[in-house]
């Protein structure tokens, strides 16, 4: 768990440092009591200096400092080495310490003092050996069991304490990642009851404005995006489904017609095959206007720089090849907008076709771009009042289109891609009769123009 990893790292953390601090407060502290034996023995060192200048550089052979005890765990000890090797020491005390060639050095006037460590009767010592005279030199020894003993006490103690801060920095790191983590945790519990129930309904709890809480509102988004695409969905394949069934139905009849009945004459048997063909167009048209709400659906498409008046005019284009007795005419201003050209195309054919669809063959249809608005106006029959409002919702069909062929999904689509690119579209009658529909969307920049003069201005075919 990230908790559990995150409890491991701070407390790792703390105790690399706690670690570190303690190793160097050791070496100080074990490095001080040293330097206090050290000036103990060169204070030592000074009081046989001055006993032995009472012999005027002259001292009897088998000197021995006074009052020099026995060695002991609490008691220094104190001799004489000749040049030549031979040591002076009280009596019972030969052999404590043996010469080594560096005292011999040292009484020579060949070494300067030094200081060393050695076992004397079983005891640790620190010693200082240091020139005491012609030919000679003072070795003075103090035991280390009192420093080592206080060495071992302040380890231990600093092994405690590292110890019990790791202890509490473990535990608090603990506390902070179990009330830091809260939210994350909360996420997961939701995101999980998502997984086992597919319903994106549940909602994390805010409280929070740091990184943690935009996560929050990152994920509550998401999961409102999620909700209404799901409810678009299962509206689309309620209304697909209901809208699929009449042509379905339609064309079985018509097939089990021609497989039921081979009597039929040539004239019926052509009319039978044409109502199937006519109902095959028709699924495929309402296949297609189904795909491409989802398509828009699934989400935005790539946008880019798209100059309107070229969009128009490509849509134009192909409305005259499909629709030869209607005449449209265009009068189509340079306008830029930022989208997708594709989805553009498809929302203004099905305004085109819609127009064609309704409007007389011998009336026009009048096109036109002005300020990032196209407005397309027929000569039909119009729209009631009660019908504009509802006119580009998923499968509405007013009552006098009803006998026209089509599925009632073209100006759902142009809605959805009006705004999806931030834009509006509205239906509304015409004055003198004939529909008029808006397409706004934000203008952009545009580019210079590329398609022929004519296209824009349009032509009847």
């Amino acid at each position: 768990m990230l908790r559990t990893r995150f409890t491991f790292a701070v407390a790792a953390a703390v105790a690399t440092v706690t670690l570190a601090v303690a190793a160097v407060a050791f070496l100080v502290v074990r490095a001080d009591l040293q330097n206090q034996l050290k000036q103990q023995l060169r204070q030592q060192a000074s009081v046989v200096h001055r006993e032995a200048r009472h012999y005027h550089g002259h001292l009897p052979t088998g000197w021995v400092p006074p009052h020099s005890d026995r060695f002991g765990s609490d008691s220094p000890y104190t001799q004489v080495v000749t040049a030549s090797g031979t040591v002076w020491a009280a009596a019972g005390d030969h052999g404590l310490l043996a010469g080594d060639p560096a005292a011999a050095q040292v009484a020579a006037g060949q070494r300067g003092a030094y200081y060393s460590e050695a076992t004397l009767g079983g005891v640790r010592a620190m010693i200082f050996t240091t020139p005491l005279g012609p030919a000679l030199a003072v070795q003075l020894a103090v035991p280390l069991n009192t420093v080592d003993t206080q060495v071992a006490s302040v380890g231990a103690t600093l092994a405690l304490l590292s110890a019990v801060g790791v202890g509490l920095a473990a535990l608090a790191g603990w506390a902070v990642a179990r009330a830091g983590l809260a939210p994350v945790s909360r996420l997961a519990a939701v995101a999980e009851q998502v997984t086992a129930t597919g319903d994106p309904a549940r909602r994390v709890e805010v409280d929070r404005a740091d990184e943690l809480g935009r996560l929050a509102t990152s994920f509550n988004t998401m999961l409102r995006a999620l909700q209404r695409s799901l409810a678009a969905q299962r509206q689309l394949v309620s209304d697909a489904s209901h809208e699929l069934r009449t042509p379905l139905t339609s064309l079985r009849i018509n097939v089990e017609l021609l497989a039921d009945d081979p009597g039929l004459s040539a004239a019926e048997r052509q009319q039978v095959l044409d109502r199937v063909v006519a109902q095959v167009a028709e699924l495929s048209d309402l296949v297609g206007s189904v795909t491409e709400l989802a398509r828009g659906e699934s989400g935005p498409s790539a946008h880019g720089e798209v100059n309107l008046h070229e969009v128009a005019a490509a849509a134009l284009e192909a409305a005259r090849r499909d629709w030869p007795r209607t005449t449209f005419a265009a009068d189509l201003e340079p306008c830029g907008v930022f989208g997708s050209g594709p989805r553009l195309q498809v929302a203004i054919r099905n305004l085109l076709d819609n127009a064609a669809k309704f409007g007389p063959p011998d009336a026009p249809v009048e096109v036109s771009l002005r300020a990032g608005e196209l407005t397309v106006r027929d000569h039909g029959p119009g729209i009631a009042a009660a019908d504009l409002p509802h006119v580009f919702g998923r499968f509405y069909r007013t009552p006098s289109a009803r006998g026209v062929p089509g599925s009632g999904l073209g100006l759902a689509i142009v809605r959805q891609v009006a705004e999806s690119h931030g834009g509006t579209v509205q239906a509304e009658s015409a004055a003198g009769g004939g529909t008029l529909l808006r397409l706004r969307l934000p203008p952009g920049p545009a580019r210079p123009v590329r398609t022929p003069e004519a296209a824009l201005t349009g032509s009847a075919r």
